[in-house]
């Protein structure tokens, strides 16, 4: 049998915790993998969250404070990166020159030109230009995977339209850092209008507002409410809307409009832990299918418990490509192309809504 991959977590906030966790869960259940080491920088974070998961497991799990210090330790041959924004490629870099596999939650970077920088320094070396896989954990979501398929197959047609909504109950945490509504929430939904319809946009147009969150947090945002409306080759278009205000709790839904049918995703519902996704033609709807997302048990972000499975099942892929030596399906490519829209969404912000050539 393979050796179990050895990794780490660098980063263990509240997404990094969870990924963490999922490495254990992993290697309890099929072997691949073993959780050696956890990585932060600020406080005792590091110390107390080995100390925790160090309950679940029998081997240690060792602390560092910095990736410098992990790299030089030789632990691992992969890590996840979830620390913060401003972080991510040296923390990328410094495991990706010592011999280490990533994969590195979004963004990329803390701007397209330094996403650019990075993306062309690991093109250089052909080891180096496979070695980073971004997370983008919607093309691992069973719910919209289905949809994927039912649209690979032709069901409704060639697709036309893609509406791909995310609103949010409350604002970020005290103390979040966000660059802005669009490069904060809307990154994923753009990449998955990408994904879905398999082409680049290339113009985008964006409108903002503040309408209720700014009021209620202290958190320092551009906008609480957006919409993005993206137009494809062919004049296929995606909007995507994303917003701080849904105050009843999580939504999470997206529309596929094609010549002959309508796929459609999610529902704001009592239950957050059904996922529908239905397919309709003429005749009405031809499909419907219900996804189970996991109870992870008291309290969790709210996009835990709708992704929560996707992001274990987007690392045990991570986990198999390794193992395998294999290239990944999403890269560094697909994290700046989702960040040159972000972009570009946020200069037609900066301009009143003015469409802005990708």
């Amino acid at each position: 049998m393979t050796k179990p991959l050895k990794l780490a977590v660098v980063g263990v906030g509240r997404i990094g915790v969870f990924h963490a966790s999922h490495v254990q869960e992993l290697g309890e259940a099929e072997g691949t993998c073993e959780l050696v080491a956890v990585v932060d920088r600020y406080g005792d974070t590091a110390e107390d969250v080995a100390r925790k998961l160090g309950k679940n497991q029998a081997s240690e799990i060792r602390a560092f404070k910095s990736t410098r210090d992990l790299a030089d330790a030789g632990l691992i041959d992969a890590a996840v990166v979830a620390s913060r924004t401003e972080d991510h490629e040296s923390d990328a870099r410094t495991l990706i020159d010592a011999g280490c596999r990533v994969m590195l939650e979004k963004p990329l970077t803390g701007s397209v030109e330094a996403a650019a920088d990075f993306v062309r320094y690991l093109s250089r070396d052909n080891t180096k230009k496979q070695a980073l896989m971004q997370a983008f954990m919607r093309r691992f979501d069973e719910p919209l995977l289905h949809a994927k398929s039912l649209l690979d197959r032709n069901a409704i047609g060639d697709p036309f339209k893609v509406v791909s909504v995310l609103e949010d109950p409350h604002p970020p945490p005290v103390g979040y850092n966000s660059p802005g509504i669009v490069p904060d929430m809307a990154v994923h939904n753009i990449d998955e209008a990408i994904w879905l319809l398999g082409a680049l946009p290339e113009r985008v147009g964006a409108t903002g507002a503040n309408l209720h969150n700014f009021r209620v947090t202290t958190v320092k945002e551009d906008f609480d409410d957006a919409h993005l409306h993206m137009t494809f080759p062919g004049d296929v278009i995606a909007q995507v809307q994303v917003s701080r205000n849904h105050v009843a709790g999580y939504r999470n839904e997206t529309w596929i409009y094609g010549g002959g049918g309508l796929i459609h995703v999610g529902h704001f519902q009592e239950d957050p832990l059904r996922v529908t996704v239905e397919a309709y033609d003429r005749g009405g709807v031809f499909e419907k299918k219900d996804f189970r997302m996991r109870d992870y048990g008291g309290e969790v972000p709210v996009f835990i418990e709708r992704f929560g499975p996707s992001y274990k099942r987007e690392l045990a892929y991570f986990v198999d490509r390794c193992l395998k030596d294999e290239p990944f399906s999403v890269t560094q490519e697909d994290g700046l192309n989702a960040m040159r829209v972000a972009e570009a969404g946020v200069r037609s912000l900066r301009a009143g809504g003015q469409t802005v050539t990708i």
